[in-house]
């Protein structure tokens, strides 16, 4: 009876989807179809399904290049913020790295937000779930340490400051 009890529980869990997890919280004054949110979550999947990019680059965490795909951020924050000038960037990591990012100096360079690494996911291991990636070794005003230090890995929360148009 035991057995199954278990093969039925099996077959139950099959059959519901696991709820997938957040992994990226952004907040500030957001404006989208018309209403105001303090927060969006976003999901890895959600994130996947918003405008991507790719940076092919060398950095000083890889011996060679790596090719990253990841959410085009600028896409993303011209979208949640189109009411409002983006200024600043709050950038949390899971590990406790915070930095303050001068939105207008990245901005140019087409940032990501990396979940692929040369065709692989990126885990919490190698620096992911989301890494902000720039393309470091083709601009060299972006191997200035404050780019490097932009530069943060395993995101998992960006507090934006705007001001208004």
């Amino acid at each position: 009876m035991k057995l199954l009890g278990v093969v039925v529980l099996l077959l139950m869990s099959w059959g519901v989807r696991a709820e997938e997890a957040i992994v990226l919280t952004i907040s500030g004054n957001i404006e989208l179809e018309g209403r105001s949110h303090e927060r969006m979550d976003y999901t890895l999947s959600q994130l996947q399904a918003l405008p991507q990019g790719e940076i092919t680059t060398a950095h000083p965490w890889s011996n060679t290049p790596h090719t990253y795909r990841g959410l085009d951020l600028r896409a993303l924050l011209d979208t949640l913020f189109a009411h409002a000038e983006v200024k600043a960037l709050y950038l949390e990591s899971l590990n406790g790295f915070s930095v303050v990012v001068d939105w207008q100096a990245v901005a140019p360079y087409q940032p990501l937000l990396a979940w692929r690494d040369n065709g692989r996911l990126m885990s919490r291991r190698d620096k992911g779930p989301l890494w902000l990636m720039l393309p470091y070794d083709r601009v060299p005003e972006l191997q200035q340490a404050k780019f490097l230090h932009y530069m943060a890995w395993q995101l998992r929360h960006i507090k934006v400051r705007t001001e208004p148009r």
